[in-house]
């Protein structure tokens, strides 16, 4: 209930989708930086593939040099060069 309240609130002030939701919200700096807020798990760490567990379906980000700098319960910064994000499953909004 408090979600879909949280949702309707955010529609009605116009907030962003990430900041009125409990996804993931992503931010790459070029294509040495990427920090994930709200994941849920991380399924799979290499210096070439990174996968996490959202709301929205399972991440994967490719590349090369992974290094995970900040590992919290809601954020995770990564520094690497990124190739590529995707997104796997989940629902389509």
């Amino acid at each position: 209930m408090f979600d879909k309240l949280s949702k309707n609130v955010g529609e009605a002030l116009d907030f962003p989708p990430d900041v009125a939701g409990n996804g993931p919200k992503i931010t790459i700096t070029g294509r040495q930086e990427v920090l994930v807020e709200n994941y849920q798990d991380i399924v799979e760490f290499t210096t070439e593939e990174i996968r996490l567990s959202t709301l929205e379906g399972e991440l994967c980000l490719t590349g090369r040099g992974f290094i995970l700098k900040t590992v919290l319960a809601t954020e995770l910064r990564i520094e690497g060069e990124l190739d590529s994000l995707t997104f796997q499953g989940g629902s389509e909004g």
